[in-house]
């Protein structure tokens, strides 16, 4: 129990320590074209000089001169989590994403500010149920995170003992033992979570990639179209079922829920591919070309996006 609690006391620390360390970059976002009015930029400095309170009060001077600024907005919130208010830090960082939904600096935040709310709560169910479903199953997902798939699947085990007929679990263990590529037992936690919820989603789709993978295409159709009988709107299923459909010669087939596919979500890197696939198969050179100039497009975003990713791991390292 201790153990898990200097765990959860690390974590926020951590995660505290990381807002610190990218305020620097996020703040140079913050604010474009002319230099801040007074109250922002000497709210920022004593911020930096950890004067939290002073920076509060400043932050509230610009936000009355410009409501709809989401720097001021996000300085408040800033000041606020330092000082270890958080619930009114997460009530500015919404006003700010009110203002400006895309707003990086104003995400960047809310996000680290979510990990420390759901952190005090874990903190409250381990000292109430340590060994209840959730809390065995916050520790599973947390090793997850840390790339220890054998502990993840542990805290797993030991949450489905507690409560063995949780769909969610059941679920949770095949995909890791799926992406491990033990198909067998992925196979077997699936099967329990569909017998449980024949008309749920996650069993008959996790029976479907596995059955895919095993290149078992006829079962890898039926349980994609079971999973979309429940989640007909999924583009990830779609995705699956194009593509099963694909290797096993229905081109037309494939073509129709490819197509579903990036309808329902159009940053499905794989599903452009394989549309390029598909209309070449066609003769469609155009559509082909097209499709294989979205997928490279993506593909240039995700690594983008991963090369972000890096930078903020390298800044929780140094931190």
């Amino acid at each position: 129990m201790k153990l898990r609690r200097a765990y959860l006391r690390e974590t926020v620390a951590g995660v505290v320590q990381v807002v610190a360390i990218v305020a620097v970059l996020a703040t140079a976002g913050t604010s474009r074209g002319a230099e801040p009015p007074s109250p922002l930029r000497e709210g920022t400095r004593a911020f930096y000089r950890s004067e939290f309170e002073r920076a509060a009060s400043l932050a509230r001077t610009y936000i009355k001169a410009h409501p709809q600024d989401p720097a001021g907005l996000i300085l408040l919130a800033r000041a606020e989590m330092a000082q270890g208010r958080y619930q009114p830090a997460y009530q500015e960082l919404r006003k700010a994403l009110r203002a400006d939904p895309k707003n990086i600096d104003a995400l960047f935040y809310l996000a680290q500010l979510s990990k420390i709310l759901g952190q005090h709560e874990y903190q409250q169910l381990f000292a109430t149920a340590p060994d209840s479903l959730r809390a065995h199953q916050f520790l599973a997902e947390s090793y997850y995170a840390e790339r220890n798939e054998k502990k993840a699947i542990e805290e797993y085990e030991a949450a489905l003992r507690a409560a063995p007929r949780s769909v969610e679990v059941l679920c949770s263990l095949g995909d890791l033992e799926r992406w491990q590529l033990r198909f067998d037992k992925a196979i077997g936690y699936y099967s329990r979570a569909a017998e449980l919820e024949p008309n749920g989603y996650c069993g008959p789709y996790g029976l479907g990639v596995a059955h895919l993978r095993r290149h078992e295409l006829p079962q890898a159709i039926e349980y994609f179209r079971r999973a979309l009988t429940s989640d007909p709107n999924s583009g990830v299923a779609r995705l699956a079922l194009g593509s099963a459909l694909l290797s096993s010669g229905d081109v037309t087939g494939a073509l129709t829920e490819l197509k579903s596919a990036v309808a329902l979500k159009p940053d499905l890197r794989q599903a452009y591919g394989l549309l390029a696939k598909v209309y070449r198969t066609l003769g469609q050179l155009r559509e082909a070309e097209e499709s294989l100039r979205k997928a490279k497009e993506l593909e240039q975003r995700e690594h983008e996006y991963l090369q972000r990713a890096l930078i903020l791991d390298d800044l929780s390292a140094a931190s």
